[in-house]
């Protein structure tokens, strides 16, 4: 199971997840070898801060794309669950909860799923 960071993008005119992740156990404690913490306190991932790591691999189009540009969101693992924070607008995107599954390796894994409506992760393109 993993725990981090994603932004829906638009690859291929496909919507796809992008993580920025790190393998955990049940209570979210991270295993040896995975990428550090790059949060200004030191004890979770900034999206600021990974989307240059996140996105070295991929296209121009994406990549000069600002940080807060795709809609986003977090998977947190602890206390033997998943809780994952997203912006509200990836419910309208019918495969989000399974693509999440999918890629932090959360099948069978209790968890639940938090809309998050503040202004934490609002997108710019949603707002264009």
């Amino acid at each position: 199971m993993r725990k981090g960071l994603f932004w829906a993008i638009d690859s291929d005119n496909e919507r796809r997840l992008l993580t920025y992740s790190a393998v955990c156990d049940k209570n979210g404690t991270v295993e040896a070898g995975q990428p550090p913490y790059n949060s200004k306190k030191g004890d979770s991932f900034s999206h600021e801060r990974s989307w240059p790591l996140a996105t070295e691999s991929l296209s121009q189009r994406i990549r000069n794309r600002a940080w807060n540009y795709f809609p986003r969101g977090r998977v947190e693992i602890a206390n033997g669950k998943a809780t994952v924070y997203y912006n509200p607008v990836l419910s309208e995107w019918a495969d989000f909860e399974t693509a999440v599954v999918r890629e932090f390796e959360l099948d069978g894994f209790p968890m639940r799923f938090v809309p998050d409506h503040s202004s934490h992760y609002e997108s710019k393109e949603i707002n264009e």
